[in-house]
């Protein structure tokens, strides 16, 4: 496990902590519809949300300090969470001195129709996926040891090729966790 020398500050997303989490969820998707409407760009969904919802979904503690952006009580693995609003594409990055020994990817389905959050355990940590190409000469590695934030799409590189299907899927319309 990755214990380094950063400030941890871990909490447990309870039920309200989650309800809030979704009151946000519907504050955001009605300000980026607005934004959609006037200037025909989509802004991704704050990590402050995504986070919590991933947390309460899993059953794993949030950071609130700097390292790592989750920990699972039961193994003490580091967790970090990414996510993306837009369903059919990511460009998910990385600080170059990421640690963390579990990757979990959600991705949000919002439509007129459906508000799901696909959470997916991409069977990562930091040193395995410094091992993934960035780019024809370059692993993420490679970009992190010259101080660059690499950026891939986990969608593309991991999901997709890989067959991964969700651990869960949060619905945010009727607040129901499901296998």
């Amino acid at each position: 496990m990755f214990m380094a020398k950063q400030k941890y500050d871990f909490i447990k997303i309870d039920k309200p902590r989650f309800h809030e989490a979704i009151q946000a969820y519907e504050a955001w998707k009605h300000l980026n519809s607005i934004i959609v409407n006037s200037y025909n760009r989509k802004v991704n969904i704050p990590e402050t949300i995504t986070e919590a919802l991933v947390c309460y979904a899993l059953n794993i503690e949030l950071n609130k300090g700097t390292a790592g952006d989750a920990k699972n009580i039961t193994t003490n693995e580091v967790i970090e969470i990414k996510a993306t609003s837009n369903w059919n594409e990511d460009l998910t990055s990385f600080s170059p001195n990421e640690k963390f020994d579990k990757l979990i990817f959600a991705r949000l389905k919002a439509t007129p129709n459906e508000d799901m959050l696909y959470i997916y355990d991409v069977d990562l940590n930091s040193d395995s996926l410094k091992k993934i190409q960035v780019n024809k000469k370059q692993s993420l590695g490679d970009q992190q040891k010259q101080g660059k934030r690499p950026r891939f799409s986990v969608i593309k590189k991991i999901i997709e090729p890989n067959n991964l299907t969700q651990l869960v899927k949060v619905n945010l319309r009727t607040k129901k966790i499901t296998k």
